[in-house]
């Protein structure tokens, strides 16, 4: 009977993600991604080639703070084929799996499938982990709802690029979990079961510092259980430094992990809109319509944890709502309507939010009662999901594939072609040997802009796509 309910939310994931999926060329975080991969198992494990830090930080202090070197600088670092810059700073475990699955790296759509294996791997482990945190009908009420939250929200069905996020989501909520569970119980080994998790975290995202704090919280709110002595030290550096080690030793010998963290601090305090032309207002705006449901229930969920006291278990939940603020907090500055931002936070407001309506449901009703509310809230959630997929369906990308057709069926000239930036990652995953200029769009038209170099034809902005040979 406990298992009915998860067939019936996998056939809802399933229901919901028709279509879903998109088909074009990989665009310019997935290219980039492909291509990290593509220099293999060493490359990544080792963070070869890549600029050492002391000219990091130069670049990032001198030339990085000027606007008008920055595409230049782009281009150095890209030609230098440095990797850690072509996985974006993150860390490489995604990149394993890319590997791994890169028999189909030409075949768009099944390499983004592959993906939403992490997605159900977290709703396995949200629900087989609700069913172990809380005996009795609790316990089948939060995998319900928590769930249910996750796997058809609509952050998690839109976040369909290839891209680290849902692997970081899956790592995090292992995390989360086993630190609800040590708060339960105080036991060490979910301590260290978190710590590893929070590892893998480490080695999948950049803002896994926010997991590390909720960690060093919940180590001090058990520091009577736990009783640090040298036992506990040297387990919890084993179970943390033991798998970075073992599947990015750069991390600490390069320290590539400090490139990344410098990296997203650059982003945030010296670039004006890097992750999109959209504001904080427009962002919120966006994000709260594409949801209406899951905000509200989220809502109702922290004002009954700030309101109503006697909940059961509130102590236990107080680690994925701190994680959950904190990130939600350090992530303000990423102004952008994708949905994939929104992952490392939003998640843990599923599973705060299904674990606490599952509690006060459990205690104010009578079970067959509190199934009828879950059920009745499901159907609100499947209702708000649909009407959201089928008010926003995927944009179809009708540009890059003329793009590619068109340039692929040029000859390779010594003159290269000048190319709008946001092209650059696309063709030189597809089209490597072209030779290629890049300009921003600031820059366009510009007499400047083709008198300052010689050129074989240019490439101009948007859609229909248009070409002109130059003499």
């Amino acid at each position: 009977m406990k298992y009915l309910p998860a067939l019936l939310i996998l056939a809802g994931f399933v229901f919901f993600s028709q279509n879903g999926i998109p088909r074009g060329p990989y665009l310019y975080d997935e290219a980039d991604y492909l291509f990290a991969a593509s220099q293999g198992v060493g490359a990544n494990l080792l963070d070869h080639p890549s600029q050492s830090f002391a000219s990091f930080l130069y670049d990032g202090l001198v030339r990085g703070r000027n606007p008008a070197m920055r595409l230049a600088l782009s281009e150095q670092v890209r030609t230098s084929n440095d990797i850690v810059f072509y996985r974006h700073w993150h860390g490489p475990l995604y990149f394993y799996w890319l590997m791994a699955t890169s028999a189909s790296k030409h075949d768009e759509h099944a390499m983004r499938m592959f993906s939403r294996v992490f997605p159900l791997l977290t709703f396995l482990v949200i629900y087989a982990g609700s069913l172990r945190l809380f005996p009795g009908p609790r316990g089948l009420l939060s995998a319900i709802l928590a769930s249910t939250l996750f796997l058809w929200s609509y952050a998690t069905l839109r976040t369909t690029e290839i891209a680290p996020h849902l692997l970081f989501v899956l790592c995090y909520t292992a995390a989360l979990l086993l630190l609800v569970r040590l708060l339960e119980t105080g036991k060490r080994k979910y301590w260290y079961a978190a710590v590893c998790a929070c590892a893998c975290a480490f080695l999948t995202l950049e803002v896994t510092v926010i997991l590390v704090f909720t960690l060093l919280v919940c180590a001090w709110m058990e520091r009577r259980r736990l009783i640090l002595d040298r036992v506990l030290v040297r387990n919890t550096l084993a179970a943390f430094l033991g798998p970075v080690l073992l599947l990015w030793p750069a991390a600490l010998f390069k320290l590539s992990f400090v490139k990344a963290y410098l990296f997203m601090t650059y982003l945030a305090l010296f670039r004006k809109s890097p992750w999109g032309n959209v504001g904080f207002l427009d962002t919120w705006r966006n994000r709260f319509v594409s949801s209406p449901l899951e905000w509200i229930l989220i809502l109702a969920a922290v004002v009954l944890y700030v309101f109503h006291r006697p909940l059961p278990g509130r102590r236990a939940l107080s680690p994925v709502l701190l994680y959950a603020m904190l990130m939600l907090v350090l992530l303000l500055r990423v102004n952008t309507g994708t949905p994939r931002y929104m992952t490392p936070f939003l998640p843990a407001f599923h599973i705060f939010t299904g674990f606490l309506l599952a509690g006060f449901l459990s205690a104010a009703l009578p079970p067959s009662r509190a199934f009828l509310a879950a059920a009745a809230l499901c159907l609100l959630l499947a209702w708000n999901t649909q009407r959201q997929i089928q008010a926003h369906p995927l944009p179809r990308d009708l540009r890059t594939p003329e793009v590619l057709q068109l340039l692929g069926a040029q000859r390779p000239d010594a003159k290269p072609l000048l190319i709008p930036q946001e092209d650059i990652p696309t063709l030189h995953y597809y089209l490597p040997h072209l030779p290629v200029k890049p300009y921003l769009p600031d820059q366009f038209p510009s007499p400047e802009l083709l008198a300052g170099g010689d050129y074989s034809a240019l490439l101009y902005p948007g859609y229909p796509v248009r070409f002109r040979k130059l003499p």
